[in-house]
């Protein structure tokens, strides 16, 4: 009996070719796509959740911006509100001090006047100067008088401008005019 080597086993010939399961490509195949598809997935599940988290600071970020900005209006109220009362308490301190001058004039007067026969029968203010004028009935109370101005702490620069007699209802009486300034 012949036998034939049908299998090439010299310097020409060939190794043969294995064979693969084509079950088990088709098996690992499918477990790659899977795995593919599982990657793919949990992937995009954590950018959904990346965006939901950037969209929840964003909301967050929306409602602190909100809320400063009622904060700074309350603020620019408040300076608004602040700078009316600092200007009407600026009014009110200029008013009183305005008010102060004419009550501490006619106090200071009015102190200096009381045991004298003496009447006013005008009194001028402008800034720090008074100019007044009045009738007595003897030339020595209007001396008196303005010894008396002289006197107080309140009044500088006191001066008799006029002092004349007059007849008034048949009595003699003297007319006179004062001008003095404010100290301070």
């Amino acid at each position: 009996m012949i036998r034939i080597n049908l299998l090439a086993s010299g310097p020409k010939s060939r190794k043969a070719k294995p064979q693969y399961d084509v079950r088990a490509q088709a098996l690992l195949g499918v477990g790659l796509i899977v795995i593919t598809l599982a990657g793919c997935w949990w992937y995009a599940a954590s950018l959904d959740s990346e965006i939901e988290a950037q969209q929840e600071e964003k909301r967050n970020k929306e409602t602190q911006i909100a809320q400063l900005k009622e904060q700074v209006k309350q603020v620019q109220d408040f300076e608004e509100k602040k700078k009316l009362l600092e200007e009407k308490n600026r009014i009110i301190d200029k008013l009183e001090q305005s008010r102060m001058g004419p009550v501490k004039v006619l106090d200071h007067v009015s102190q200096s006047i009381e045991p004298l026969n003496i009447w006013l029968t005008k009194l001028g203010m402008s800034s720090d100067t008074v100019e007044l004028e009045g009738k007595a009935l003897s030339n020595d109370d209007v001396v008196e008088f303005a010894n008396n101005l002289r006197r107080t702490d309140y009044f500088t620069a006191i001066s008799l401008q006029e002092s004349k007699a007059a007849l008034e209802n048949k009595i003699d009486v003297y007319q006179f005019r004062l001008t003095f300034r404010l100290k301070g």
